[in-house]
């Protein structure tokens, strides 16, 4: 039976990662790459400069203490920032040089830049000092300073406009190669890593430099499959796996591959700060929770700094809402148990009111849990509240309100394991009064 490396059991230790965009889209616009023809060379009505300037990367405020009081409030212990995305700039003084021999010249620390400090370093030690751990994110395939596409094809066959620095598929990997070295050695242990669209041959690379992280070839993790937040809704409301490739996974594989989903904080599917944009509210959020979290998968929750350098107030405010309520709704279970077996027992006294359970295997050991069944008594028998398979990581069930009038029962009943289950948590709550209020 598959279990986690200790990696992949870091990263399911916590339910939230904050995914942070910043970066040279954040004075554009939203997109991958963020630049294109129409502002890198060009003053766009909706920048703050010409992309393809390195100065116009200006976070005149810029706090990477503030970010992390927001992670923290939200309950996240994992982030990843942006070190490059697809338009090329990279976040870091690099030393990484062109074919000819030339600077990189697309960075933070060069002449021309606003910023002459290192960006990456100071997330690192605000992320340290907060107890976070910290990765980042760099897209291997693509950068548009570079002349390489979303799909890591050359874009510049027909055009290359000023600034951009054209070359073969085998220079451009080596310029890459030269980053990510950098980015995979100079900032210590990183607890995840974002490498997107395709790897360009440098996963044995990532594995050697970084093999406690996870989201490498030998940590593995899975996307969801939409970026919504609403996974049960794009994708399908399947029970997920821990285990095997694949959306939900599979539950006779031999592999761990832990599943996560990424959405946005914004109401719009947009990553990367942009003005007058609205975020969700909480209860737009608490749904999200449910179908992310409470069906074992880790949620990925964007962070868009502003142009400030800063975490916007009201995307705090949420973030902090987030996580209160989970610590609310949560964090004082009416009855609980815990142990090894196939039937467990909780026991509810009247005058309580319960509306949901949460389940938790003890995923050191794995997914053992093939089917289950929660059960209320009734009389001189059992009620079936739930027909169910996958717990994982952590399993979440809403059902109707229950005012319990005299003392009952809830019981789970494991019908099929691989192995003797290890039950880290059954527990049945109230109802959450931020909920209530909502509806």
């Amino acid at each position: 039976m598959p279990v986690p490396s200790p990696a992949q059991l870091r990263y399911q230790s916590t339910d939230f990662v904050a995914l942070i965009h910043f970066n040279m889209a954040t004075f554009a616009h939203n997109g991958d790459p963020g630049c294109d023809k129409d502002n890198w060379d060009v003053l766009a009505p909706y920048a703050t400069g010409k992309t393809s300037d390195p100065g116009t990367f200006n976070p005149k405020k810029l706090n990477t203490s503030q970010w992390m009081e927001s992670i923290v409030a939200l309950g996240a212990n994992i982030a990843v920032l942006t070190a490059k995305h697809g338009c090329g700039f990279a976040l870091w003084p690099t030393k990484a040089n062109l074919p000819d021999g030339s600077p990189y010249g697309y960075n933070v620390g060069m002449p021309g830049a606003s910023v002459q400090y290192d960006v990456l370093q100071r997330f690192v030690d605000a992320a340290k000092s907060a107890g976070v751990g910290y990765g980042f994110y760099y897209s291997i395939m693509k950068n548009f300073y570079l002349c390489h596409s979303f799909t890591g094809s050359n874009s510049c066959t027909e055009e290359v406009l000023p600034r951009q620095r054209n070359m073969s598929d085998q220079e451009y990997v080596q310029v890459a190669k030269q980053q990510v070295t950098e980015l995979w050695t100079h900032y210590g242990n990183l607890t995840e890593i974002w490498v997107d669209s395709g790897l360009h041959g440098l996963g044995g690379l990532m594995d050697e430099l970084q093999p406690q992280a996870a989201n490498t070839p030998k940590n593995p993790l899975q996307w969801c499959g939409t970026e919504s937040g609403h996974p049960s809704r794009d994708v399908g409301s399947s029970d997920v796996w821990s285990t095997g490739s694949g959306f939900f996974g599979q539950a006779d594989s031999d592999e761990w591959v832990p599943k996560f989903c990424d959405p946005q904080l914004f109401q719009a599917h947009v990553w990367f700060w942009e003005p007058n944009l609205t975020v969700r509210s909480l209860s737009e959020m608490i749904p999200i929770y449910h179908d992310i979290v409470g069906r074992g998968m880790v949620m990925e929750l964007a962070f868009s700094i502003d142009r400030e350098g800063l975490v916007e107030k009201s995307h705090a405010s949420v973030y902090k809402q987030l996580g209160d309520w989970v610590r609310s709704c949560y964090g004082s279970p009416l009855s609980t148990t815990s142990g090894s077996g196939m039937t467990f027992t909780l026991t509810l006294e009247p005058g309580s009111r319960f509306d949901r359970v949460q389940l938790q295997e003890d995923i050191v050991l794995g997914q053992r849990v093939r089917n289950y069944t929660l059960e209320q008594s009734q009389g001189t028998g059992w009620r079936t509240l739930v027909n169910s398979s996958a717990i994982g990581r952590k399993r979440i069930h809403l059902l109707s309100i229950y005012q319990v009038r005299e003392r009952t029962q809830l019981r789970l009943r494991i019908e099929n394991a691989t192995s003797l289950p290890q039950i880290r948590q059954f527990a049945a709550f109230a109802p959450c009064q931020e909920e209530q209020l909502l509806v």
